[in-house]
């Protein structure tokens, strides 16, 4: 028989459920500091931190608005994960017009 727990099925097969949430979104020292350090050198678009949404594992996720550094680029926002050792992924988000398949 299984072992009963406290959390339901959904929280138990939750993929972020062992992700620690910060009270507020708001980007710490060390958390800046350690985006910024992470994003040295990387070129190409432009990743401007709007908030800190978590740590799992020493791996931050930061919510970014990026452009693509051309001239009338489109912003449109990105899950950012970093740690010490820099970036560990980019997940971009494309919403309403972005989404949309274009002809």
């Amino acid at each position: 028989m299984p072992e009963q727990t406290d959390k339901t099925q959904e929280e138990q097969t939750t993929p972020d459920a062992d992700w620690t949430l910060p009270e507020t979104i708001e980007m710490t020292d060390d958390v800046q500091e350690l985006f910024t350090n992470a994003m040295n050198g990387l070129v190409g678009v432009d990743y401007v931190p709007l908030g800190y949404m978590g740590e799992k594992d020493g791996v931050y996720c930061i919510l970014c608005r990026a452009t693509v550094v051309y001239p009338d680029a489109k912003p449109y926002y990105a899950l950012v994960y970093v740690n010490d050792q820099g970036v560990q992924n980019i997940w971009d988000i494309w919403m309403g017009a972005h989404s949309e398949k274009k002809d």
